[in-house]
């Protein structure tokens, strides 16, 4: 069995003593990234070389060789540590690639666009020469007006990118605390920074790390390499009749319901995830918090403008309003809150997996192919449908333990009985009359008496559907 390996990005929090120094280091970073893009812009052929050489390239132009050579192009900015430059020209060839690819794409998109006009105006035929010199005329403005500049990718505006430490740049790093090396504004120096954050896993490999300066925050993203020793792929899993966990996932309190298909296509062991009541009460109340702000910024606003005093400096002039300044960490509160169940309830999917022995995971698709209108839960804002984000973190989850995580369409997997194929009505208690039109119903039943919950009917139809389609099928 062959071993792969996953990357998980862990962010940890650096406790520092001096901000302007990571600001120092930054905007030096962006200078020197900002240097070499434009040196690259100027030799776009350079492009043609992988990315080792066109960086020895452009560093052969810019810096002093050890004969003593002089370089075509030096480099603005002294004491560049070696490592950091390196970083920053890596950095520009990126940011260079990204733009010149989009760009590439797009005038071939352009061009095709040009002969599909060509060719409609052309073959639109012409009877006369008076009809043929107005067709001419015709074709000439239709290509004088065709928006072949509309969407063309333009240069980045901000030649910016998040500081990356090689090896060089930072040393005596562990789980508590790590040494950077920061520009101070005079001078560089070696720097100890205490961290804030969960403990990294062992026999993992840590890669090099990434500064990023959020207003007054500073954190480290750490690459986390870890070894995955069951790399096969889903179709191999299915040759080998792995037993598999179907998962459905809603927008009532419980998130997901998860049931294990084993190798005979039998539904077994149910498990429900709680949680969605209590997520809906903390949205609520963070909810709460932005139309109070809202009230208050309007009482403020008829202050202001009965005040005679001038407000040309106020708070309203610099961001039109003290909503978007108020309120703006209430919606990053409720983003983190649905992170922070998303992570949980994918965690609890995983760990139901491995506990049933399966080693896959099969997950509704939910893409915007979808019908908006008619499954609105399935919204696409923070506040909404939360089984997005859980399926996306039960992808890299499931393969940091060994797992495949996939998705298939969910044919009729919430309309028909899992038992006998019959459509089904939903209702929420015994007293209500079930309708198949019911929205959010708990419950089922169909025409041949099958009752019980609609999510773990969901799940059981979508595990169903996938063994009939390919563990059915390979037999």
């Amino acid at each position: 069995m062959s071993a792969g390996y996953a990357i998980t990005t862990y962010k940890i929090q650096l406790n520092y003593k001096h901000l302007d120094w990571f600001k120092q280091t930054q905007a030096l970073f962006d200078d020197v990234l900002a240097f070499y893009y434009q040196l690259l812009e100027k030799q776009p052929e350079a492009l043609s070389l992988t990315n080792q050489n066109l960086l020895r390239h452009l560093e052969l132009q810019t810096i002093k060789q050890r004969d003593g050579t002089l370089p075509e192009t030096p480099l603005p900015f002294e004491k560049i540590p070696l490592y950091f430059r390196r970083a920053a020209i890596n950095a520009a060839i990126s940011m260079y690639r990204s733009y010149t690819s989009k760009l590439r794409d797009w005038e071939a998109g352009q061009e095709k666009q040009m002969e599909n006009e060509e060719l409609r105006v052309e073959n639109s035929g012409t009877e006369s020469q008076s009809d043929s010199g107005l067709n001419q005329i015709g074709k000439a403005d239709l290509f004088q007006h065709s928006p072949l500049k509309k969407g063309r990718p333009s240069r980045p505006r901000r030649l910016h990118m998040s500081m990356l430490y090689y090896k060089g740049m930072y040393k005596d790093f562990d789980e508590k605390s790590i040494m950077l090396k920061l520009y101070t504004g005079k001078a560089w120096a070696w720097v100890k920074h205490r961290t804030t954050g969960r403990p990294f896993p062992e026999n993992a490999e840590l890669m090099s790390p990434a500064i990023v300066i959020k207003k007054k925050k500073v954190m480290l993203h750490i690459p986390v390499k870890e070894i995955v020793e069951d790399s096969r792929t889903a179709k191999e899993r299915v040759k080998q009749n792995e037993k598999f966990v179907a998962v459905a996932l809603t927008g009532s309190d419980t998130l997901a319901v998860c049931t294990t298909i084993q190798a005979d296509g039998r539904a077994t062991a149910p498990y429900f995830i709680k949680g969605g009541k209590a997520l809906a009460h903390r949205r609520k109340l963070l909810l709460g918090y932005t139309k109070r702000g809202k009230s208050n910024q309007k009482a403020k606003g008829i202050l202001l403008q009965n005040s005679p005093l001038s407000i040309l400096n106020s708070p309203l002039k610099e961001t039109g309003g003290y909503v978007g300044r108020e309120n703006e960490k209430y919606y990053q509160k409720i983003t983190r809150v649905t992170d922070h169940y998303a992570h949980e309830v994918s965690r609890e999917i995983v760990d139901y997996a491995l506990k049933q022995g399966a080693k896959l995971i099969v997950l509704p698709e939910l893409k915007e192919s979808f019908d908006q209108a008619k499954k609105p839960y399935l919204g696409k804002t923070p506040y909404d449908f939360i089984g997005r984000r859980i399926a996306r973190y039960v992808q890299y989850k499931a393969w940091q333990k060994g797992l495949v995580a996939m998705t298939s369409k969910p044919y009729y997997a919430s309309t028909r009985c899992c038992h006998c194929g019959a459509p089904i009505a939903k209702h929420n208690t015994e007293y209500q009359n079930p309708s198949a039109n019911f929205y959010g119903g708990k419950n089922f039943v169909c025409k041949e008496g099958h009752r019980g919950s609609t999510a773990l009917n969901s799940a059981r139809n979508l595990g169903k559907g996938f063994y009939e389609r390919f563990y059915a099928g390979a037999a």
